[in-house]
């Protein structure tokens, strides 16, 4: 191996490899965990607007859950087809 001016060993593959994540992380799309985390979210609402007896509060939480569902799925959805592009170009 070589040693570099500030004494750390390395040949200057790291930059090959960085740009190889970068391009994973491009091909993968949104997180899904934003939509699971909002319709946990909403279900939570549920539960304490279910305990109270609050039926606004309730509704507002079924609204946000399923919103939540909606973007998990449109999230996956989109991560598949990126990745299926990248793919694709790749090979």
């Amino acid at each position: 191996m070589d040693e570099s001016a500030d004494g750390l060993h390395g040949t200057g593959g790291d930059e090959e490899e960085a740009g190889e994540a970068l391009d994973t992380r491009k091909a993968e799309g949104p997180d899904p965990v934003i939509g699971a985390g909002l319709a946990l979210f909403g279900i939570f609402v549920m539960g304490l607007g279910g305990a109270r007896d609050l039926h606004y509060v309730f509704n507002a939480g079924m609204f946000i859950a399923v919103g939540g569902a909606v973007t998990f799925v449109l999230f996956v959805a989109l991560t598949a087809m990126k990745q299926r592009a990248a793919r694709s170009a790749k090979g």
